[in-house]
C-alpha cells in the first residue's frame, strides 16, 4: 500500500501538470497566435537542451544518488550540486538567450525572458525529492509554484494579451520555487550544512557526473536537434512539429511517475531484493511503452486540432513515428535511467546515447533536407530504437554475468 500510495503521490504531480499544460496552448494559441505559440514553445524546446548544462547529471543519476546516500548527508550533497549548477547557469542562460536571438530576432525580449524563466527549473531539486522518495514535497515546494505560475501567467496573459508577461510571471514563481526548495531541504538538515563558493571545487565536482551530463546531452542532442533542423530548412512546418513533439512531451512527463518510483524502490529494496526488482521493472517497461504509443498514434492528429483550436493538424503518419518514438524513450527511461544506473553501469548509458546519437543526427538533418517533418520524425524514432536496444542487450549480459557469479 505504501509502494501504490507513492506512486499515486508522484502521479499526481504530473497529473495537476500536464492539465495545466494542456490548458495552456488553447488560450496561448486563442490569444496570442499560432505563431508567438511557436516561438514559446520553440524556447521551452531549447531550455532543454541548455537546461542540461545546468543539470549537468543531477538530473540523470541524482535520484539514485540521494537513494544511495546517508540521509544525514543528503542536504549537504544538495546544495553542492546547486553551488555547480549555479556557475553553470550563469553560462548557459546568456549562450541560449543568443541562440534564440538568432533564430528569432523579431521577438528579442521574449525570448530572452524565455531564455532565463525555462532554465531556472533547472536548479531546482525535482531530482532530489524523487531520490528520497518523498513526492508530497515535490508537488508542494517545486511543482505547485511552477503551476501557479502558469495559471497566473495565462490570467496575465489574457488581460494585456502580451505573452512577454505570460513569460514574465513565469518567471517569478519558477524563482519562488526554487527558493522554497533550497529553503525546505537546508532546513530539513540535522546537520550544520555549508555552502562552498569556490568555483575550483564547484567545477571540480562535475567529474563525478560526467556519465550523467554526456547520457543527457547526447539523448537531448537527437531529441531536440530536429526542432533546430524543421526550423532552417522546413520553417513552414515548425508549427505542426512543435505540435507533435509537444504532445510526444507529454507522454514521456505522463510515464515519469512510474520511472520516479522504480529509480528509488530498486535501490531501496537492498542488494537482497535487487535482481528481482531489476527484472520486474525490466519487463514493464515494454508494456507500457506500448500503451502510450498507441495512445499517441491514434489520439494524436486529434489532440492536436482540439488543443490549437483547428490551428495546427498533423497527419497519421507523422503521429505513427512520434507513437513508436514514445515506445522506444519509455524502454529505454526505464532500463537506463531505472536498472542500468541503480547496478553502477552508467557507462552504458553514456554508449547507447553516443550510439543513438551518431545514428540519429545525420539521420535528423538527411530528413530535413531531403524529405518532409515525417521522415524526420522517422529519423528521431529509429535512433530512440537503437538506444533502447542496445541499453536490453547490455542489461541481459549484466544479468548473465550475476548469475554466472552466484553458480
Amino acid at each position: 500500500m505504501a509502494s501504490l500510495a507513492r506512486l499515486a503521490s508522484f502521479a499526481l504531480t504530473v497529473g495537476v501538470g500536464t492539465i495545466v499544460g494542456l490548458i495552456s496552448i488553447p488560450v496561448i494559441t486563442g490569444v496570442a497566435g499560432a505563431q508567438l505559440w511557436a516561438v514559446q514553445a520553440m524556447a521551452q524546446s531549447v531550455a532543454i537542451m541548455f537546461g542540461i548544462l545546468v543539470a549537468f547529471g543531477w538530473g540523470t543519476t541524482g535520484p539514485s544518488m540521494v537513494a544511495s546516500a546517508d540521509e544525514a548527508l543528503r542536504p549537504q550533497l544538495f546544495l553542492d550540486s546547486l553551488v555547480s549548477r549555479g556557475y553553470l547557469f550563469l553560462i548557459a542562460a546568456p549562450a541560449m538567450a543568443a541562440v534564440m536571438i538568432v533564430l528569432q530576432p523579431q521577438h528579442v525580449l521574449l525570448v530572452v525572458l524565455a531564455s532565463i524563466a525555462y532554465l531556472v527549473p533547472f536548479l531546482g531539486g525535482n531530482w532530489y525529492f524523487i531520490g528520497e522518495a518523498k513526492p508530497k514535497r515535490l508537488f508542494i515546494f517545486d511543482a505547485l509554484p511552477q503551476l501557479t505560475g502558469t495559471l497566473i501567467g495565462l490570467a496575465v496573459l489574457a488581460l494585456t494579451r502580451d505573452i512577454v508577461w505570460l513569460v514574465a510571471t513565469q518567471l517569478l514563481f519558477n524563482m519562488l520555487a526554487l527558493t522554497l526548495t533550497c529553503r525546505v531541504i537546508i532546513q530539513s538538515s540535522e546537520t550544520h550544512v555549508v555552502p562552498n563558493f569556490s568555483s575550483r571545487q564547484a567545477f571540480a565536482r562535475l567529474a563525478h557526473q560526467r556519465h550523467g551530463v554526456v547520457t543527457a546531452a547526447t539523448g537531448s542532442l537527437y531529441v531536440n536537434l530536429p526542432l533546430v533542423a524543421i526550423n532552417l530548412f522546413l520553417p513552414a512546418q515548425l508549427g505542426i512539429y512543435l505540435m507533435a513533439d509537444r504532445i510526444f512531451r507529454y507522454g514521456v512527463l505522463a510515464l515519469s511517475p512510474l520511472l520516479q518510483f522504480i529509480q528509488g524502490w530498486i535501490p531501496e529494496g537492498g542488494s537482497e531484493n535487487l535482481r528481482h526488482r531489476l527484472v520486474r521493472s525490466a519487463q514493464i517497461a515494454p508494456m507500457f511503452g506500448f500503451i502510450g504509443g498507441m495512445g499517441i498514434f491514434l489520439l494524436g492528429p486529434v489532440a492536436s486540432e482540439i488543443l490549437s483550436n483547428g490551428l495546427v493538424i498533423f497527419p497519421g503518419t507523422l503521429s505513427g513515428a512520434v507513437g513508436l518514438m514514445f515506445f522506444a524513450v519509455a524502454v529505454s527511461q526505464i532500463l537506463g535511467l531505472a536498472c542500468l544506473v541503480s547496478v553502477g553501469q552508467g557507462k552504458i548509458l553514456v554508449q547507447s546515447t553516443v550510439l543513438g546519437a551518431v545514428c540519429g543526427a545525420p539521420a535528423i538533418i538527411l530528413a530535413a533536407l531531403f524529405t518532409d517533418i515525417t521522415g524526420v520524425a522517422w529519423a528521431v524514432a529509429v535512433s530512440e530504437i537503437l538506444v533502447a536496444a542496445y541499453q536490453g542487450r547490455a542489461l541481459r549480459r549484466y544479468f548473465a554475468k550475476d548469475q554466472a557469479s552466484r553458480t
